[in-house]
Order: structure tokens, then C-alpha cells, then sequence
């Protein structure tokens, strides 16, 4: 980065919303009249919110050469006029820096705009705004140096540099560059959707086959296309600022990834047994939950803009659950919203009729959501009681929030209101805790009983010796069993803390809701057909996926109980395949960029993303001791005697508690993926200083501890390019034993 002074006013956190501000309205007009048709969103000029990382890095050096221009005044000059001859020249080094770095910067834009005609007249006029925004600022450089060369008058001069120009110069910059950024990640966004069209057309084509034939070869141009909207959608899943957008992302990638197995093996046997209507049912119900996942990948690429395609997405259905699993409300969400108005009560020390109306309708939306607590019939006798107590005090202290006494004078009242408020905060704060003490209970009891292993060991043993009793045996304890899970999974999401918890956890409620029905129809369809091969391997296929999903919400138990009890989880999340959210932005950085021609600037950036396994070469529940009952003293009331009853609820057998172990083979040593191409030069180096630039100057304080946490940032990254070149050597050997296997299936 080249440094134009000593000095250099920029935090580290700067924040980027005051491109929202500072948006010039010449030249953009036309933007909201266009509607990017292929991304099925329209474009905002007026909001130009940076939701990307990859954007924001982009924009830092340029940001840091704004702020030294903007502080000029304060930098430069002493007593009006130029501190030394040096000054000069750093201050026309800042204007020809930034007005070149503005011109290679809109020549790469225009390069975009020509390759994507859809974009082309945004960008071309903001590349337009950029350019003469970055003329004028050297323009204005350049005539400090010409006041003091010639003996002008004395800065600031009634015909040289004016700040208020300066000023706007450097807002319309900082405005036309951040659109030309935004429209760039436009084109990646609808790279991801042309990749969801085509699946969704391979789907459609896999549902109206009945030849096995046309099916392989529909299923392996299927996987290819999988593989390349998975490395797209990872990519952009590193580079989402959001964190609900980030684990909506993993949460539909890696749904898409179990689904496809799932697909396969249900799409066989409704082949070979045409006539089975469980098996028409568990296939058709497959194809609509790999067609939920792709409307949710949509859904965060567009950043929450809903696109109606029946030929693309599932049909709506009248009593379907809203596709934005962040719009749920829950029990801790209701609790943190009824806690957030009442410290809005406290700073303003009154309660209008607007705000009662708000805090009462709070207080019965936390009742209404403690009701799958009070409901369920795993919850203990006492506990419920608890709940209930709870809430009547909430209610008490709720009516004595919005009814003070008339009689009190202006001064009590306020005393009152406050006193009040830590009273309520209090009892919300004993209700959460109770809240997820019942939930971390009912937890600990279904990994003691270890039922499930249990039941679906018996369902594939039964099914292997063609015990066909058995099976029918076994599926009704699993259907009586498969409703526990998800109540407990019900109340694991109501008790999640963070985003990502709620995301997660939502997501493997409705995920257990869906594969319970299908893995019973698996199993009517071995039933009515014990002999057939294929049908018993897609019962297994599915106890299999609902194993992974206990795993899963054994995984999601631990952070959830780390989360509530303040600690960190000790143990890594267990990923998918394709990049890791949230670790690194490496490959996420070149996604808003190219400097060399050719229409797939972009695709060869994506195809340097990293992947991992579909399932891990050993994907192993943790003992559910480990992962629940860790904590407890942290969760628990005051009284001795509660600790005790919880602490024995919590000692859980550590003999068999461990759910299946699921194990895929690995790859060949020697399997090796071809190096990848040439990076593109990104648009972020475009801002920084160039090889033939004068030696950087001596940095401030600020400037080098900003330097050093940015080098901490990068030395602090844990995945390196080999380890992400694994990853997506792992997946894409997993997907070649799928269409392996489908391959050598020449007969039923």
C-alpha cells in the first residue's frame, strides 16, 4: 500500500457504511430502472451496502489514500502554508497515484462490462464517475505544489485548492468505484445462478426418465454440474460478511451434498420397481428437498430477494415453513428482543402506549415459544414448574412496568421504571437459564438411552438376513423414536444464542422432520420387495444419512452448551466438503476480479477454490458425555439441590454411546489435481503501490500497528493452499465413486 504522509487517520475498523451517505446522484438515474435479469434481483443505486469481504479489502487502500487527501489540511500545512518541499511532492505523488490507479481500475471494469452486456451501462457510467473523480482529485494535488512553486498566495487561496471540492471528489470516487465492485459481484452472482439452472434442468430431466441408461448419463453430467455450483457457492460462502448468510450457505451446500447419494439410490429403486408407490413417494420427496436447497442458496447470493421459479425451485406449499430460517422466532430470540425494549425503557425512563403495546405482545411471544418446553412429555414435572413460576414472574413484574402508580411523582416513577427493569431482566436471564437446562437434560437422556444406534443397527441387520418382521418391528420403534429427536433438536434451536447456532439448528429440525417419513417409506418399499438388492441398499443409504444428522446435532449440542456457559467449543466444526466457512478468505478475495481477457475471468477463479469430503474419511460422533454435560454449573439456579438432580441427570453411560460410525475409503496417493491456472490479477492490487514507486516513507504508530494486526491476521490463517487442494481432490474423488458405482450398474 503506498503511504502519501506520516500520518494517516484510518482505524482499523473503519466502517464502510458511509458509502450509503455519500452515493452521488449524477449519472445514476438510470440504475433504477435496470433489473438484473439473469441474477433475478433488481440493483439499488441507493444502497450500495458492502456485503462481501473480498469488496471491502478492495476498497481499504483506496479508503487510506481518501483520508489522507481529506486531512490535508491537518498533515501538511503549518501556519497556512507547507511544512517543507517534501510535502509537495508526497501531496502530487497522492494525485497521481490515486488518478492512475482510478485508470487501470475502470479499464478492468470496462473490460467486465463488455464480456456481461447486462451490466453494461451501469458500469460504463460508473467507470465514467470514477474517472473524473479521480481526474479532479489530481487536478486539486497538483495545485498546492503550483501555489507554493510560483509564491501564490498563502493556502488556502480564493483561486487554488478548496477542500469543500476536494471533499465531494472524493465521495463521488469512493461512491462510482463501490458500484463498479458491486456490479462485478453481480456477475459472480449470476454465474452461481446460471449453475442452480442448469442442476434444476438435470433434475427435471432425471425425474421424466424410466430407462437406466438415460439415467447414468443423466446422473454423471448431474454430478459435474454439483461439483461446479459447490465450488462456486463455496467461494462465495468464504466471502459473505454475514454470518446468517454464511451458515444458511453451508447448511443448504451440504444438504445438497447427503441428498445426492439420497437421490441416487431412491432414483434406482423406483427404476426397478416402477409400480411401488413408497418408492414414487421417497424419490419425488427427495427431488423437492434438493430443490429447497438450491432456493436457499439463492436466497443468500441475492441476499434475501425470493425468485418464483417452479421449473428452478420447489412448488410453495400452503402450510410450508418460511425458506429464511434467520426470520424464525425462538425462545432465546424472543427473550434477547423483550431484553433489548426494556433497556430502551431504562434510558428513557418512560412507557408510552406505543411501547406498552410492544412489550406486552414481547412477553406473549416468549410465553407462546416456552410452550414446546411446558408441552413436551420429556419434560420433568418440576422443571415445567420452574418454567412456569418464571414466567408468572415475568408477568408480574411486566404489570408493574406498564402500570406504575399514579400518585408517584416524575422522579420516583423513573427510580421505579429502572428498579423494575433489573427485576424483569433478572427473571428473563433465571428463565433462559432454565430454559436451557431443560433442554440440555432431554439432550443427555436421548445419547444415554442410545436408541438409535440401537434401532437402526437392528433395521439393517434385519434387513441383510431378510428378516422381514423384523424390519416392520424395528421401523415403528424408529418411527416413535424419530419423533423424540425432533422435539429434542426443537428445543436445542430455541435455546441457540447466535446466528449461526440458529441456523444450524433450525435447519436440523427440518432436516430430521423430512428424512424420518422418507427412510420409513425405504423401508415399506424393502418390505413389500425383501429380494431386491437395491432396495435394501437405499434403507441402508438412508438409516445412514439419519445417523450423520445425529452426529450432527450431537456437534451443534456441544457449541450450544459451550455457547451458553461463555467458553469457546473445543472442537472444530465438523465441515462438509469445498471451503470452510469463515476460516479463510483466500480463495474469496479474487472473486471480484480479472485483468486478463476471456469470458471465464471469473470461472478460473472459482475453480481454484478448495473443497473437502463429502463425509469425512471417519466421520465420528463424539460421546455425548463430552458433548453435553460438561458444563452444567454454569446453566444451573443457585440452589444445591437443583445441581444435584441436574448432575445426575447428566452422568450418562459412556459405554456404546457413541452413534455409527460412517467410513469412506481414501483417495489414491496417487490422485493429484492438475495445477491450477494462472491467477487473474485482482481488482485490490490495482490500489496498491507499484514496483517503480519512490521508497515508502516512515510510518506513524497507528499506521504500523495496523500493519502488524493484518500480518498477524494473515500468519493466524489455518488453512493453506495445500490443505485446500486436498479438500478438493477429496470431494471430487467421492463424486467419482458415486458415478463409479453407478457405472458398473449394469443389471437389477
Amino acid at each position: 500500500m503506498f503511504w502519501a504522509s506520516d500520518e494517516l487517520h484510518l482505524d482499523e475498523g473503519y466502517d464502510f457504511s458511509m458509502i450509503h451517505s455519500c452515493t452521488p446522484r449524477m449519472g445514476m438515474d438510470n440504475l433504477s430502472n435496470t433489473t438484473a435479469s439473469s441474477a433475478g434481483m433488481a440493483f439499488d443505486p441507493r444502497n450500495l451496502e458492502i456485503k462481501t469481504k473480498s469488496i471491502e479489502k478492495t476498497l481499504v487502500p483506496l479508503v487510506s489514500q481518501i483520508t489522507t487527501l481529506v486531512n490535508i489540511k491537518e498533515n501538511f500545512l503549518a501556519n497556512g502554508r507547507p511544512k517543507s518541499e517534501k510535502v509537495i511532492r508526497a501531496a502530487l505523488k497522492v494525485g497521481s497515484a490515486v488518478e492512475a490507479a482510478i485508470e487501470r481500475f475502470v479499464a478492468v471494469g470496462e473490460t467486465i462490462a463488455d464480456e456481461n452486456s447486462d451490466i453494461q451501462p451501469e458500469m460504463y457510467d460508473a467507470c465514467h464517475e470514477a474517472r473524473l473523480a479521480g481526474s479532479a482529485i489530481a487536478n486539486l494535488c497538483g495545485s498546492i505544489a503550483e501555489e507554493d512553486i510560483h509564491g501564490m498566495q498563502p493556502y488556502p487561496s480564493s483561486t487554488g485548492f478548496d477542500k469543500s471540492v476536494l471533499l465531494r471528489a472524493t465521495r463521488q470516487l469512493l461512491s462510482s468505484v463501490t458500484r463498479v465492485l458491486l456490479l462485478a459481484d453481480r456477475v459472480l452472482v449470476k454465474n452461481i445462478l446460471r449453475a442452480e439452472d442448469k442442476i434444476a434442468y438435470s433434475l427435471t430431466k432425471l425425474e421424466g426418465t424410466a430407462n437406466f441408461t438415460d439415467f447414468v448419463k443423466i446422473f454423471t453430467e448431474f454430478g459435474g454440474e454439483m461439483v461446479d455450483l459447490a465450488h462456486r457457492s463455496g467461494d462465495r460462502q468464504h466471502d459473505l460478511k454475514s454470518d446468517k448468510r454464511r451458515a444458511q450457505m453451508a447448511v443448504a451446500r451440504s444438504s445438497l451434498e447427503r441428498q445426492t447419494m439420497l437421490l441416487l439410490t431412491s432414483s434406482k429403486t423406483l427404476l426397478r420397481h416402477p409400480d411401488d408407490q413408497a418408492a414414487l413417494q421417497c424419490r419425488d420427496a427427495v427431488f423437492y428437498q434438493i430443490r429447497l436447497s438450491l432456493q436457499l442458496i439463492s436466497l443468500c447470493v441475492t441476499d434475501g430477494v425470493m425468485i418464483s421459479d417452479n421449473n428452478r425451485y420447489a412448488t410453495a406449499q400452503p402450510n410450508d415453513e418460511p425458506i429464511d430460517l434467520g426470520m424464525q422466532l425462538t425462545a432465546s430470540a424472543a427473550i434477547r428482543q423483550l431484553m433489548e425494549m426494556l433497556e430502551m425503557v431504562r434510558m428513557t425512563s418512560t412507557v408510552g402506549s406505543v411501547v406498552r403495546e410492544r412489550l406486552v405482545s414481547a412477553l406473549d411471544s416468549l410465553c407462546e415459544m416456552t410452550q414446546d418446553f411446558t408441552d413436551s412429555a420429556y419434560t420433568p414435572h418440576h422443571h415445567r414448574e420452574q418454567i412456569l413460576d418464571f414466567l408468572e414472574e415475568c408477568r408480574f413484574e411486566m404489570s408493574n412496568l406498564i402500570q406504575p402508580e399514579q400518585d408517584q411523582c416524575e422522579s420516583l416513577r423513573g427510580e421505579g421504571i429502572e428498579v423494575t427493569v433489573e427485576r424483569l431482566n433478572r427473571r428473563l436471564k433465571d428463565l433462559r437459564k432454565q430454559l436451557q437446562i431443560v433442554a440440555m437434560d432431554q439432550i443427555s437422556d436421548v445419547f444415554r438411552s442410545n436408541d438409535d444406534q440401537t434401532i437402526l443397527s437392528s433395521i439393517k441387520a434385519c434387513s441383510i438376513s431378510g428378516d422381514i418382521d423384523g424390519v416392520e418391528k424395528y421401523l415403528e420403534k424408529f418411527r416413535e423414536h424419530s419423533e423424540h429427536i425432533q422435539e429434542v433438536c426443537r428445543l436445542l434451536h430455541h435455546i441457540s444464542l447466535n446466528d449461526t447456532l440458529h441456523i444450524h439448528t433450525g435447519h436440523s429440525e427440518r432436516t430430521l422432520r423430512a428424512l424420518a417419513p422418507l427412510t420409513l417409506l425405504a423401508g415399506r418399499t424393502f418390505c413389500i420387495h425383501p429380494s431386491s438388492r437395491i432396495a435394501r441398499e437405499n434403507l441402508e443409504v438412508f438409516c445412514d444419512t439419519w445417523a450423520h444428522n445425529v452426529n450432527e446435532i450431537s456437534r451443534l449440542a456441544k457449541e450450544s452448551d459451550a455457547a451458553a456457559s461463555g467458553r469457546i467449543a473445543a472442537e472444530k466444526q465438523a465441515y462438509m466438503s469445498l471451503p470452510r466457512p469463515g476460516v479463510s478468505s483466500m480463495a474469496a478475495t479474487n472473486m471480484v476480479a480479472s485483468m486478463s481477457g476471456g469470458s471465464d475471468m471469473f470461472s478460473s477463479v472459482m475453480s481454484s477454490s478448495s473443497s473437502a469430503c463429502m463425509f469425512p474419511n471417519e466421520c465420528v460422533c463424539p460421546s455425548a458425555s463430552s458433548h453435553v454435560a460438561r458444563s452444567l454449573s454454569n446453566l444451573r439456579l443457585n440452589s444445591p439441590a437443583q445441581q444435584r438432580k441436574a448432575n445426575s441427570a447428566f452422568s450418562i453411560v459412556r459405554q456404546g454411546s457413541e452413534p455409527p460410525t460412517l467410513r469412506m475409503p481414501p483417495p489414491p496417493a496417487d490422485r493429484r489435481d492438475p495445477k491450477p491456472p494462472e491467477p487473474y490479477r485482482r481488482l485490490d492490487s490495482i490500489f496498491q503501490q507499484p514496483v517503480e514507486a519512490p521508497p515508502v516513507p516512515r510510518h506513524s504508530e497507528e499506521q504500523v500497528i495496523i500493519m502488524r494486526q493484518s500480518e498477524r491476521e494473515k500468519s493466524r490463517s489455518p488453512v493453506s493452499k495445500r490443505m485446500m487442494d486436498e479438500e478438493q481432490q477429496n470431494f471430487t474423488y467421492r463424486m467419482s465413486l458415486i458415478l463409479d458405482d453407478l457405472q458398473h450398474e449394469t443389471a437389477f
